[in-house]
């Protein structure tokens, strides 16, 4: 994020200051926030730190909110598995194919492909993890603790 930061304070500084704006900027901060979000995404889900809507849980009791989120997890961990598939076979596609980005600066577009199968395939393990763990930690631990 910092990277971010300081990429996007030259390119005001350099645009509007030196009337030489910086060609590579806006692409290099887009793949930055998409390696940003697909890394940090199964560290959130390992720690249950997912955006949740908990009505429905709040009313369960216990040992059915226990079946509910342990369901719930393991629906998500099949999600994950099945979008990773699909992935994962356009990820080979557009490197087969040698697709590169639509850039100022064009670049191989199967790296940041690659990065998206890995925080899916990794959200889908911790949800797998989740689901079948001794103890079922809900959203609502999850923010007591966290």
């Amino acid at each position: 994020m910092a990277a971010i930061v300081v990429i996007f304070c030259s390119e005001v500084t350099m645009r509007y200051f030196f009337n030489a704006p910086l060609r590579w900027a806006t692409d290099t901060v887009s793949l930055l926030l998409l390696s940003t979000v697909f890394l940090v995404a199964p560290w959130l889900t390992r720690d249950n730190g997912h955006v949740a809507i908990t009505m429905l849980p709040d009313l369960l009791p216990e040992k059915a909110l226990d079946v509910f989120s342990r369901l719930i997890f393991l629906i998500s961990a099949l999600a994950c598995f099945a979008i990773s598939y699909i992935l994962l076979v356009d990820t080979a596609r557009v490197f087969e194919r040698g697709l590169k980005t639509l850039a100022t600066i064009p670049m191989p577009r199967w790296p940041f492909a690659a990065l998206i199968c890995y925080g899916i395939i990794s959200s889908g393990l911790y949800f797998l993890r989740l689901g079948l763990s001794k103890e079922v930690m809900t959203q609502k631990q999850a923010m007591v603790e966290g």
